[in-house]
């Protein structure tokens, strides 16, 4: 099979887990009161904030990481210079899922109580469908631009 069919598989795999963390385990942690919300119903909250701030930074993610692997598998990368800025769009389109969460955070959060948890929830997910889907499966040419790429791809035998 050509690399990029992996690539593709793994960003799907990845992604998928992500899926179940933030639609199945993140939220059932608040209904089942292991992150206990005292100033909300938790049933409620979920289903009126949690699951649109979930999707919005989960959408956003899926894109980020679509954008990114679409471009990086076009670029014909032949110098260090071009490599650089492969990186640095690497960092802009972190962006988005960085700014998925402030708006997420912003107009979907009614809870005080959930704030700290929510935003580390969001933080873990753009970590795992973002930053650990690229690092994993970056196209060949660019597969060590990804901070920390190098170690996980020779910790999971990627080369």
């Amino acid at each position: 099979m050509e690399a990029w069919i992996w690539d593709v598989i793994r960003i799907v795999v990845v992604s998928l887990i992500g899926a179940a963390i933030m639609f199945l385990l993140q939220p059932w942690l608040y209904q089942n009161g292991i992150i206990p919300l005292n100033d909300v119903e938790p049933e409620a909250w979920v289903g009126d904030n949690y699951i649109i701030g979930a999707v919005t930074v989960f959408s956003v993610s899926i894109i980020a990481v679509t954008l990114w692997y679409v471009i990086a598998a076009k670029a014909k990368v032949q110098s260090a210079k071009e490599t650089s800025s492969m990186a640095i769009l690497w960092w802009v389109f972190l962006l988005l899922p960085i700014i998925s969460i402030c708006a997420a955070i912003y107009f979907f959060n009614q809870s005080n109580d959930a704030l700290l948890s929510v935003t580390g929830f969001f933080v873990f997910d753009i970590l795992l469908i973002y930053w650990f889907s690229t690092a994993i499966s970056s196209p060949r040419s660019l597969m060590f631009v990804v901070p920390g790429a190098f170690f996980l791809r020779n910790l999971f035998g990627l080369r």
